[in-house]
């Protein structure tokens, strides 16, 4: 099983992945020369970090999204794994899409700053 969105019962929305035991929220921020603001729970451990998004519509009418990764604030054993823990938010990041959506999403793109 892979991410999938899902409404919770207070109406908010998760991208989860059951099997792995991992959970992406949206915490906040996303506004104009803002970043998003997101919450990857991995077994309990929380991960925050904030990435900017750019999209595209293209000739199909679906939509091209790309995300900047710009910082992460995570335990110290997740986050000296990198190449865990980027591929991990890439994933999660594919399976929110827009607005915990895949539906209108062709492609999308996770980049992370040279600093992570």
């Amino acid at each position: 099983m892979a991410f999938v969105n899902e409404r919770k019962e207070d109406g908010t929305w998760q991208t989860i992945d059951r099997e792995r035991n991992l959970v992406l929220q949206k915490v906040g921020g996303g506004r104009p020369q803002e970043p998003t603001e997101f919450n990857l729970n991995i077994s309990g451990e929380n991960v925050r970090f904030y990435a900017f998004q750019r999209i595209k519509q293209l000739e199909s009418g679906k939509d091209h999204i790309e995300w900047r990764v710009v910082e992460i604030i995570a335990p110290p054993n997740l986050k000296s794994d990198r190449s865990k823990l980027h591929p991990l938010i890439e994933e999660a990041l594919n399976g929110y899409g827009f607005a915990s959506s895949r539906e209108y999403v062709e492609t999308l793109i996770v980049t992370f700053a040279a600093n992570l």
